[in-house]
């Protein structure tokens, strides 16, 4: 049973963490005061690399656990799985996703002198975003808890909390493409 709490405490934590993480992801890139974007982006970085840890764990204690019979092969050929085949094919895919991330992510800072990866680099880190949303699938097809009210409620939370910060930032850009000093710069560039 120890097993089998801790990789139901750690994958859902992971995806708390995760949203957390694409939440402050979402507001950082629309933040133009340089205090605020740093720490948004420290808390960003620090909840993605949690939810990474805390994915392992969850990865070693479902695998580990005897009761679900999942064998490693899974992260390779999640369809042979006989634990619900299809949420585990979703949930490897969320795994592709992060560690997709976590190496673009890691390795910004180095190739950041390369302008091809530096225009890249957007594109590349989207996998963020479709491992998160993915993890959400995951979590509401393979997690045992899945159907009740306290799991719902936390994957909900997780949904509205993405949602907002994305209609925050959305707000916030129309609001400062259409201040009277953005409007004078586009009539000065036509």
């Amino acid at each position: 049973m120890t097993l089998w709490y801790l990789a139901r405490a750690a994958g859902v934590v992971a995806m708390i963490m995760f949203t957390l993480s694409a939440s402050l992801g979402i507001l950082t890139s629309g933040s133009r005061n340089p205090e605020r974007r740093f720490w948004l982006q420290y808390v960003h970085r620090s909840a993605a690399a949690t939810g990474l840890v805390l994915l392992v764990a969850h990865v070693i204690a479902v695998i580990a656990d005897a009761y679900v019979d999942i064998s490693p092969t899974v992260l390779v050929w999640p369809f042979a799985s006989g634990y619900r085949p299809f949420g585990m094919v979703v949930g490897v895919l969320a795994l592709y996703g992060m560690v997709l991330a976590a190496v673009v992510g890691a390795a910004r800072g180095r190739l950041a002198q390369s302008e091809a990866f530096t225009k890249r680099w957007r594109k590349l880190h989207i996998a963020a975003s479709a491992g998160w949303l993915l993890s959400i699938g995951h979590a509401l097809l393979s997690g045992t808890d899945r159907g009740t009210p306290w799991m719902l409620a936390i994957t909900i939370g997780c949904l509205a909390a993405v949602a907002a910060a994305g209609v925050y930032r959305a707000r916030s850009q129309a609001e400062r493409a259409s201040t009277p000093l953005n409007l004078a710069r586009v009539g000065r560039t036509r």
